[in-house]
């Protein structure tokens, strides 16, 4: 079919070059079709095989399509269309001529005739046009359409703005976490050039030394060699002292995203494992259950082995067993004091044990009795918290046991404002320094409880995210390492003073853990539990 495109036409794009128009969806997919009809609500030129679709579909098989003579050469105005040609949705081909007041309906002259023979108050749509553009009714929509008008235009340009603040934050949030990774980066290079300058210093030294050594065995000038010999002999013990000072840390910060709670994901100094132990001995029978860890001077480690009912000591340096005990009970917690002396709990036993000289003998014990089967215990001002089960009672007792005063005679009688328990099966506890408190895990209630030093009892924390706390720890900041015990998630938490909790091991142990403990110096960490494994983590 040949149409003349007419002046002001915008139909260009579906005419061809020879003036034919085109079907508008096939056109879209890159097809050429003859035109066949023309649908007034879809405002489409139409091909035979779109107009078949068209009065299938539900969706447009009541629409009104234009075909043959009536096909129009330009779409039509689609706005003066509406307003000047409507048709019923009942009578397809009928245009709209009434209105029904009683039924509020639109009506053709058919369903005039079919349906409102008996209404009274049927008008032609000019009579009722008029009455209703003089009826308060009209006034309000047409000033609510204009409301809405005013009002979703205002939300545009607010959206607007906030499309143009996403790009600003967007670029802030970049800015701003380069410039923290990049503090990282920086101080981690300084660092590691200082360690390299440190030894290129030794390194000339030492070569200035062999210069002179092999110039007085050349020169056999024996006199000078002896002295150099013996004066190089001291600075080296010097340089060694110094060098361990200066180098000691290499390491790195590891960095990189972990997932959150939040719906983002959150960049932190990842921990990374710098070393695996055997803390298995020749004469244990079972598994190793590491139930306590203890820092000793000299970079020696102290831990109780439950299941085996040992004490062992290791060197971290060559992570080797250098002592060790077989006792009659199965130790638990331990307790170090600033002297280095430890005291020992005994698992469901009302004693402890006290170990002046642990680093140098773990088999002089004295035996102190409590009134309680002990089994956490914090050492504070040469007197001692413990922590007692059946009932759960907090005591504080001095060094040969003699009861100083009872803390709580019963802990669970402890609760929260609403009347709730929060900590019923006390097992595992570390101390603050600074104040004095004891904090205390509870397996059951799934929370940590602060004892403060002058007898206050306060819930801490209590969380599902802990789900089972065993074996604590406090970092310099603070906050509480605390192990958790979980069929699918063993991991360690750390607890902020703002309730905050958040996991720390860069992925799940293979093992059940118990016990932790920081060397403060090295921010190393040591995890240990149902395992012959004790691992150290970098945090």
């Amino acid at each position: 079919m040949k149409i003349m495109a007419t002046a002001g036409s915008s139909d260009d794009s579906v005419l061809s070059t020879g003036g034919e128009l085109h079907c508008e969806p096939c056109l879209s997919d890159g097809r050429t079709r003859t035109v066949e009809g023309f649908c007034m609500e879809c405002d489409e030129y139409l091909c035979q095989s779109c107009l078949d679709t068209h009065r299938i579909l539900r969706v447009t098989k009541t629409h009104h399509v234009k075909r043959g003579e009536s096909l129009p050469g330009t779409k039509p105005n689609k706005q003066a269309q509406y307003c000047t040609e409507s048709y019923c949705n009942f009578h397809t081909d009928k245009k709209i001529t009434y209105f029904c007041q009683s039924h509020q309906q639109l009506c053709c002259d058919q369903c005039v005739i079919l349906g409102h023979r008996r209404c009274t108050d049927v008008k032609s749509i000019d009579d009722y046009s008029q009455e209703l553009m003089d009826s308060k009714d009209f006034k309000t929509t047409v000033g609510k359409l204009k409301s809405l008008q005013s009002t979703y235009t205002a939300k545009i340009n607010d959206i607007n703005r906030k499309l143009e603040d996403v790009d600003v934050y967007y670029q802030n949030a970049i800015e701003t976490f380069k410039s923290e990774v990049d503090k990282i980066k920086m101080a981690d290079i300084e660092k590691l050039k200082a360690i390299i300058a440190s030894y290129e210093c030794i390194l000339r030294q030492l070569a200035a030394w062999f210069d002179n050594i092999d110039t007085c065995t050349n020169n056999k000038q024996n006199k000078e060699l002896v002295v150099l010999v013996f004066g190089t002999k001291r600075e080296v013990d010097a340089i060694e002292d110094n060098v361990k000072k200066l180098c000691k840390d290499d390491s790195i910060v590891r960095y990189g995203f972990v997932q959150d709670n939040t719906s983002l994901p959150r960049l932190i100094k990842a921990p990374f494992l710098v070393k695996t132990f055997n803390v298995k001995h020749e004469r244990d029978e079972n598994t190793c259950y590491i139930a306590d860890i203890a820092m000793l001077k000299e970079n020696l480690i102290l831990v109780t082995d439950y299941i085996n009912s040992s004490l062992k000591i290791f060197n971290s340096d060559t992570n080797t067993i250098v002592s060790y005990v077989k006792l009659q009970y199965q130790p638990w917690q331990m307790s170090v004091t600033e002297k280095g002396e430890v005291y020992v709990t005994l698992n469901d036993q009302p004693k402890l044990l006290h170990l002046v000289s642990p680093a140098t003998d773990l088999a002089t014990f004295q035996e102190i009795d409590v009134d309680g089967k002990c089994y956490a215990v914090e050492c504070f001002n040469k007197t001692l918290n413990v922590l007692c089960a059946s009932p759960a009672k907090a005591l504080e007792v001095d060094e040969n046991g003699k009861l100083v005063r009872i803390i709580s005679n019963d802990l669970c009688e402890e609760t929260i404002e609403n009347g709730t328990q929060f900590v019923s099966n006390p097992r595992w506890s570390t101390q603050d320094p600074e104040t004095g408190s004891m904090y205390v895990s509870c397996n059951v209630k799934s929370s940590i409880t602060e004892i403060t030093s002058d007898g206050q009892v306060k819930l801490f924390v209590r969380s599902d995210q802990l789900d089972s706390p065993q074996g604590l720890c406090m970092d310099n900041d603070g906050s509480i390492l605390v192990c958790r015990y979980h069929r699918y998630n063993n991991n360690v938490y750390r607890v902020k003073r703002n309730g905050d909790i958040q996991s720390v091991l860069p992925q799940y142990l293979g093992y059940i853990p118990h016990a932790v403990a920081l060397d403060k110096s090295t921010k190393w960490l040591y995890v240990g539990g149902e395992s012959n494994e004790l691992r150290v983590f970098q945090v």
